[in-house]
């Protein structure tokens, strides 16, 4: 069975070999699929943004603060550190990834 990727790639070449080959219902789907996983990431953004402003409030710290530090070993290794940094990190892949499905609207 073929990944996503290769069933991705196989798609580009068959439009690279002729884009009028494309019917405007492939072409619907396609935007319908990018919209239904920016809004699947959008909504899990929302889900990381607020655990990161629970511990923002929890600590009385804003994360830009937060992450250096922490980075540095300055706050030592509580398992709430560990936990907002992951979360941190999570958001920020978040939204490289959001960005790369905006590219081309």
């Amino acid at each position: 069975m073929s990944t996503v990727l290769e069933k991705v790639k196989r798609l580009e070449q068959y439009v690279a070999a002729d884009e009028n080959a494309i019917d405007h219902v492939v072409e619907q789907t396609l935007d319908k699929l990018l919209e239904r996983e920016s809004t699947r990431l959008e909504t899990l953004k929302t889900t990381l943004a607020a655990r990161i402003a629970a511990f923002e409030n929890q600590y009385h710290m804003p994360t830009r603060e937060f992450y250096p530090r922490f980075e540095d070993g300055a706050l030592g290794d509580a398992m709430d550190f560990f936990e907002w940094s992951a979360t941190y990190e999570m958001l920020q892949n978040l939204e490289r990834r959001i960005s790369l499905l905006e590219i081309g609207d």
